[in-house]
């Protein structure tokens, strides 16, 4: 009866991300992962963005290369990823690429159900998996084809399978491991900080509450079966790289390496977080982040009634000192959030996404205690339940910049990137224009969609730094950053009050002429 209802969860969760998939255009990196897969299938080769590792876009491009789709060969992610979503129909090509994540998103589910089910037992990992499932954050990132949601189910599979390696390290579970943390680093380079900051903890964890590594096992034994794991990861890591080989330049020379694509994404995602990346925060502008961006993006990002759960979880699991399993999970919750802590790319909650995984672990072991400690504390239990369950479908369809009751983030307060606007409204705009009788409009927008292929009216761009008079409609991004070159070219805006908006992300206003100067 627990399987088939949490199937009837996941069933519920999928649907949810799946009617989504119309209802926004492309966001920002869509096409960009869509043609460095298409890349990867087609020539065998991975050069045009080795920033992200390819597991995620292979599998976003997967579907397009089984209807034809071949590389267009413009050298540039983004000309070739809109020429790919563009040839045919473009949302039936954008369907298939975002159906390319759905998979992730059920493993993801997976490993909720069996990690809480093997910490609390099978009533917590139902829990769980309903309490994830129905997370804005995790169905918005779900719904797009992107690395994201990839790295949210193959790090906790790591993790969890990391824990189970240590209590009975056989050769099977070797060999387990070691492919999941291969996977984990296919899916984003993170997965290189987040497993020693995760990993360690559970180890030390272990051996704290046990007093050994493992019964009967010589530690000649160990070292071996480490070095397995480390040789499996190795090799799944080659084979997600085609078993390529590159040169590299290093020290004055070039060096002939395997997997070289990789060495040069991990230098690109280096000199990215050495540059940094534009966001805003409580109305302050940065490149370069905030400390405490991530535990305050958590915060707002997260439905209350999710936190208050896995608040009271994380509370009950403490106290349970001799439990080694239950405190799983929460050592990779500060792991995740100690490595956000010095990163200068502060652009969004999909860069921790992997978190939710645990926290719904927690959330369920919270919800349990509720329900078990008293009348009272029941009925604050399902209160809580019911208060979520009505934020995530009140969410709908907008997970991607949801924000939780007490948080005003559509103001772009918390942030103006993947979290609230990633370009996804374009496809919104028409109706909204269509509603005003929009005759023209200047507009500034932030994305990589091919504005001429939405029915906009006739439209020019907004120019920087100039007060203009009649309809605007401008993106929340581009009205708080602005270009790069003017970080205040449209400030002048919020003096007024918008008309509408398309979606959570693009502004409408009209300027009459007389208050247009």
């Amino acid at each position: 009866m627990r399987r088939i209802a949490g199937i009837a969860l996941i069933a519920i969760a999928a649907v949810r991300i799946v009617s989504t998939y119309h209802v926004f255009n492309q966001t920002w990196d869509e096409p960009c992962s869509v043609a460095c897969g298409i890349q990867w299938l087609d020539n065998g080769t991975y050069d045009l963005d080795p920033k992200h590792p390819p597991l995620g876009r292979v599998a976003a491009a997967a579907g397009l290369y089984l209807m034809g789709a071949r590389s267009p060969g413009f050298g540039y992610p983004y000309v070739e990823g809109n020429a790919l979503l563009l040839t045919g129909n473009y949302w039936t090509n954008l369907t298939v690429a975002r159906l390319g994540s759905l998979p992730f998103f059920l493993l993801a589910c997976a490993v909720v159900w069996m990690w809480t089910s093997w910490a609390f037992g099978s009533s917590a990992g139902l829990l769980a998996v309903g309490l994830f499932s129905f997370l804005p954050p995790v169905l918005g990132h779900a719904g797009m084809a992107m690395t994201d949601i990839t790295l949210a189910a193959t790090l906790p599979a790591a993790l969890f399978s990391f824990c189970i390696w240590l209590e009975r390290p056989t050769l099977g579970r070797t060999l387990a491991f070691g492919a999941c943390v291969g996977l984990a680093v296919l899916s984003k380079f993170t997965t290189f900080v987040f497993l020693p900051l995760c990993g360690l903890p559970l180890a030390i964890t272990y051996w704290r509450s046990t007093g050994r590594m493992s019964p009967s096992i010589a530690p000649r034994v160990w070292l071996l079966r480490i070095g397995l794991a480390s040789l499996t990861s190795a090799v799944v890591i080659w084979a997600g790289y085609r078993f390529s080989w590159g040169t590299i330049p290093a020290l004055g020379t070039r060096l002939h390496l395997p997997a070289a694509p990789l060495i040069r994404g991990l230098h690109q995602l280096w000199l990215h977080n050495q540059e940094g990346h534009w966001n805003v925060l409580f109305g302050r502008r940065s490149n370069t982040g905030w400390w405490y961006f991530y535990p305050v993006l958590l915060a707002v990002k997260t439905p209350a009634a999710f936190l208050l759960l896995a608040g009271l979880g994380i509370a009950s699991i403490v106290r349970r000192a001799a439990n080694w399993r239950a405190r799983t999970l929460v050592w990779p919750i500060a792991g995740i959030l100690a490595a956000g802590l010095p990163s200068h790319v502060n652009t969004g909650i999909r860069h921790i996404l992997p978190i939710y995984v645990m926290f719904a672990g927690a959330a369920a072991a919270g919800l349990l205690w509720t329900l078990r400690r008293s009348r009272a504390w029941a009925v604050a239990g399902i209160v809580l339940l019911v208060w979520y369950t009505a934020s995530s479908a009140w969410a709908h369809p907008d997970y991607l910049a949801y924000f939780n009751e007490f948080a005003p983030g559509e103001a772009g307060a918390f942030g103006v990137d993947s979290d609230l606007d990633w370009g996804q409204d374009l496809a919104r705009m028409p109706e909204v224009c269509a509603r005003h009788h929009v005759d023209s409009l200047a507009l500034a927008y932030n994305g990589s969609a091919d504005l001429d292929r939405f029915g906009l009216p006739p439209w020019h761009e907004l120019s920087p730094g100039v007060a203009e008079t009649g309809w605007i409609g401008i993106s929340i991004y581009k009205l708080k950053l602005g270009t790069e070159d003017q970080p205040d070219a449209f400030r002048w805006l919020e003096r007024f009050q918008p008309v509408d908006r398309a979606g959570k992300s693009i502004l409408l206003y009209f300027i009459p002429p007389a208050q247009g100067q």
